[in-house]
């Protein structure tokens, strides 16, 4: 029997005693297969991992209403259109890997503006974009003082240099607490729109554009200012000779990942793979593909912290300053000097990251348009092009310079740890929607569905879990990571030896990858690639 087919309408007479059992009994069951069920499901409910575990505890028809709620869902309505709002899309693919899946592309949105009509300055051939800034050096200079006031140098007893053992910690502590933090927004509103097309069609990616300007309520001169990065960054300067009023931002997460593989690239015939090994690297084939971002990163940062103790000591001994390294005579110093110009690199790259950490504008963009030339000189012609025409787009569009001013990264984390606009759509769509995925993802009209009612969807079921459940507790704290003290020190003492030798190639520490330009004819080499890469970067702009 079944609840729905009892009459609303009876007569008392109907529903003798007998009946009166029969339907007890009937619920009885009813509520007592239910308690089992929900017993036998409660570990899914209580701890599921994905949207999947959680749906698969309730009933048929809950699954049958699921697909009415999602073709009804317009994620459009959370976006905020106000004239003083800024908002910024940001366009990205997702992969789930099966062969028969079509690739598609999900919209995270941050805070957005809309003004008109905006100024647009004219560039020519003298304008200064690219190359290292005088506040660049400046941040150059300020980070070596940091280095030398960590090591805190002095003379003991018998007159022997004597300093502090420092570690990556440190300095990172010491540079964030010295950069200036530019969050003065509230936590931004993230909204995933509708899935589009393939991502390598740029009829795909107008269309995408265009579904933005609909979302947004933009009007025809309004600029729609959209996030992506390098690939379908390249595609949104090619749709701009169709809508002039695209203005493309290049995603400084993935930027920063290339300045890492450039590094690599460029300081690969110098030595760079023995420093990894020393510091206890072992797949020298990953680290040189950058597999992992936050293990290479780590890796170079420790080099970095190497090189720069070691520079700075051996400086301290010589009693030499650092501004004579590049002057010293040809046949001199070679190792020194190759290290010496990795050291500076660095910190520029450095610099980029901060400025994204600590959503500092004015870092991000000193950093990339002084990192620029090395592009084209590390090989990576799409990214030499890509960013000069992102750095020519900023100098171009002074409101476009004032918004990002306001809002350089995305502030959903802790301080000194804001992602940048790419690099949130990874966490907070990307990932967000291949968590929360259920069943079929190779259907494509259903996937669709999915991804536009996802957060609708987690929002409902959050609800019910805070008023059933315990509410979810997040704790943001440090990562444990080892600062590898012994290698770390046993690599600057390694490299203070080769400092001082003329001929460091054949040093016991370097015979292992033996590498090939670490010689006078190397030096010449790597001291001309940045004026050769910043030569193509200005013809490429010009």
């Amino acid at each position: 029997m079944k609840l729905n087919q009892i009459p609303i309408e009876f007569q008392e007479e109907e529903l003798n005693e007998l009946k009166y059992k029969e339907i007890g009994w009937e619920m009885g069951q009813k509520l007592w297969q239910s308690y089992k069920c929900l017993k036998k499901n409660i570990n899914n409910l209580q701890t599921s991992e994905s949207l999947n575990d959680y749906i698969s505890v309730f009933p048929r028809h809950e699954r049958r209403l699921e697909k009415i709620r999602m073709k009804s869902a317009d994620p459009s309505k959370c976006l905020l259109t106000k004239k003083n709002v800024f908002n910024l899309a940001v366009i990205d693919n997702i992969d789930f890997k099966e062969k028969s899946f079509q690739f598609g592309n999900i919209y995270d949105v941050t805070r957005v503006i809309v003004e008109k009509p905006e100024p647009i300055r004219n560039l020519n051939i003298d304008t200064q974009i690219f190359g290292i800034s005088q506040e660049m050096r400046d941040i150059i200079f300020k980070i070596n003082k940091i280095f030398i006031s960590l090591l805190a140098f002095w003379y003991n007893e018998r007159q022997e240099l004597e300093y502090n053992k420092i570690d990556l910690t440190a300095i990172n502590s010491e540079i964030l607490r010295q950069t200036e933090f530019s969050c003065n927004l509230p936590p931004l509103n993230v909204v995933i729109l509708e899935p589009s097309g393939s991502p390598n069609d740029d009829n795909e990616i107008l269309h995408a554009t265009e579904m933005y300007r609909r979302d947004f309520s933009l009007e025809e001169n309004d600029f729609l200012d959209i996030c992506a990065d390098e690939a379908i960054f390249r595609r949104l300067i090619k749709c701009r000779n169709k809508s002039e009023n695209i203005r493309p931002i290049l995603g400084q997460w993935h930027t920063s990942k290339d300045m890492m593989s450039a590094l690599v690239t460029l300081f690969s015939s110098y030595g760079i793979y023995d420093l990894a090994t020393a510091l206890g690297v072992k797949f020298l084939d990953k680290f040189a593909a950058v597999i992992d971002y936050r293990s290479t990163r780590r890796v170079l940062e420790l080099i970095w912290v190497a090189v720069g103790a070691a520079i700075n000591i051996y400086l301290q001994k010589s009693k030499i300053k650092i501004e004579e390294i590049l002057f010293c005579p040809a046949n001199e110093k070679i190792c020194l000097r190759i290290w010496y110009l990795y050291y500076e690199w660095f910190a520029i790259w450095k610099t980029h990251l901060t400025g994204i950490r600590c959503e500092n504008y004015e870092l991000q963009k000193f950093g990339l348009a002084a990192f620029a030339p090395l592009f084209p000189a590390a090989g990576k012609s799409n990214y030499a092009t890509s960013v000069t025409h992102f750095l020519a787009n900023l100098e171009k569009y002074p409101l476009l310079e004032k918004k990002l001013c306001l809002c350089a990264s995305i502030n959903l984390a802790r301080e000194g740890h804001y992602p940048a606009f790419d690099e949130a759509l990874e966490i907070h769509g990307v990932a967000y929607i291949k968590q929360n995925i259920t069943r079929n993802s190779c259907n494509q009209e259903n996937l669709e569905l999915q991804i536009k009612a996802t957060q609708e969807e987690i929002n409902r079921i959050d609800t019910l879990l805070n008023e059933f459940l315990c509410t979810y507790s997040y704790q943001h704290k440090d990562r444990n990571t080892n600062n590898r003290i012994e290698p770390l020190w046993k690599l600057v003492h390694d490299l203070l030896e080769a400092f001082e030798m003329d001929n460091p190639i054949n040093y016991d520490f370097f015979k292992k990858n033996s590498p090939p330009q670490l010689n006078q004819e190397g030096l010449i080499k790597i001291n001309q690639v940045y004026m050769d890469g910043l030569k193509r970067i200005k013809e490429i702009f010009w």
